[in-house]
């Protein structure tokens, strides 16, 4: 019993909390490889004190349990014993119907004590504490259960498959269960700032110059032209344009200065080259995956940001891509199963409705008992202070009054 009491110390919890913040701190500035917190906060002898800490707070959950199933009684021998510090004769004339019939307008919900009536209100709020420990347990036991899954990533080219990624934990190759096959990939950005160059195509003479967007209609009239900027790709620098003779569509043009320079499409008599464009800005990728078992699809679908693909637990993120030096397109995946995620979610859910509960509804009890004829209002727990006195006072004459 003492071995209980001590655990539901709270010395002990506040011992604990500062502890581990302090330990916190110290592994936030020191962190033993670069970007590794996992390293030290994962370490055996901080998971020890996150676990004494998950023990403190099952041992006071269990004893707010038990509190609450026994404190109606405790409250009914304690009103049977007169150990009450605030209490009013509301008069000898009053009618106990009334009286009840008042309380239950006031808010409060009356239970037979013997010959006594106990009133109480906000009984939910009570439960507020220990739905905010059993939150925390439970969170503390989703971060647990997340150490069980894995994070790895895989780096693939468009057209090729793979059935292993790379587990960060391990540090090596692992199995996925299926094999992840990229199908396709697009980068999508903002309206990228080009600046366009028109030649002649002979002496490479400059003609003209526009600063313009995608979408843009640029004006030649020198030459009796004009092209819509349909597109640029600022990985190798290629250049879309649709051309016009009047209103007469010409077909599309493409170039590039890159480290490729050429010109195709239609021949207006003019060259047009992107000599400069403003850092894109990306707005959306767009990854084309099939996932294979044995063979057979199992699913199929497009991963963007914010939009994983989820396929027996295992959330695949797309994390980068780029082109290679030959303009072959290649993508980077995260693979991760978290089998706490959904003990974490409910726990910060069912942790802000418990703190709701605690600070919103006030847990407030009354007895009602008559001593020599004349029925007594008595204050048990919920008015202490001046506020609280002040409260009973009012509750008292409404009581009075109604009955």
């Amino acid at each position: 019993m003492k071995l209980f009491e001590r655990l539901t110390s709270v010395r002990l919890t506040l011992f604990l909390l500062l502890g581990l913040a302090l330990a916190a701190v110290f592994g936030t500035f020191n962190v033993p490889a670069p970007g590794r917190y996992e390293v030290y906060f994962q370490s055996p002898w901080f998971r020890l004190a996150l676990g004494l800490l998950a023990l403190n707070m099952a041992a006071c959950t269990l004893k707010t349990l038990r509190r609450n199933r026994n404190e109606r009684q405790a409250f009914c021998e304690r009103l049977a014993a007169g150990g009450v510090a605030r209490e009013q004769a509301l008069g000898a004339e009053l009618e106990v119907e009334s009286l009840i019939s008042a309380l239950r307008v006031a808010g409060y919900r009356l239970h037979r004590c013997g010959e006594q009536l106990l009133a109480e209100k906000g009984r939910a709020g009570r439960w507020g504490s220990t739905v905010v420990h059993l939150s925390v347990l439970a969170v503390m036991a989703g971060a647990l259960g997340t150490s069980l899954g894995f994070v790895g990533t895989l780096n693939i080219y468009v057209d090729h498959s793979s059935a292993t990624y790379f587990d960060w934990k391990t540090q090596a190759d692992q199995e996925l269960g299926f094999t992840f096959r990229l199908d396709d990939f697009t980068a999508e950005y903002y309206p990228i700032d080009l600046r366009i160059t028109a030649y002649e195509p002979e002496t490479r003479r400059e003609l003209r110059t526009w600063t313009t967007r995608e979408g843009e209609f640029i004006e030649f009239a020198e030459a009796g032209l004009g092209a819509r900027v349909l597109s640029f790709d600022p990985h190798l620098r290629i250049l879309v344009l649709e051309l016009f003779r009047g209103a007469q569509s010409l077909g599309e043009y493409r170039a590039s200065a890159g480290a490729k320079t050429f010109w195709e499409g239609t021949d207006a008599g003019v060259v047009f080259m992107p000599t400069g464009f403003r850092d894109p800005v990306l707005k959306q990728t767009r990854s084309r995956v099939t996932l294979l078992k044995d063979g057979e699809i199992v699913a199929q679908d497009e991963i963007s940001i914010n939009h994983p693909l989820v396929y027996q637990g295992i959330a695949i993120y797309q994390t980068a891509f780029d082109r290679d030096a030959y303009g072959f397109w290649y993508a980077g995946f995260q693979f991760s199963r978290d089998p706490g995620k959904p003990l974490v979610w409910a726990g910060s859910i069912t942790l802000m409705l418990g703190l709701l509960l605690a600070f919103l509804l006030p847990y407030r009890v009354l007895g009602l008992t008559q001593r020599d004829g004349v029925w007594h209002l008595a204050a048990i727990r919920g008015f202490s202070g001046e506020e609280g006195e002040r409260m009973f006072a009012r509750l008292v004459e409404n009581v009075a009054k109604s009955g």
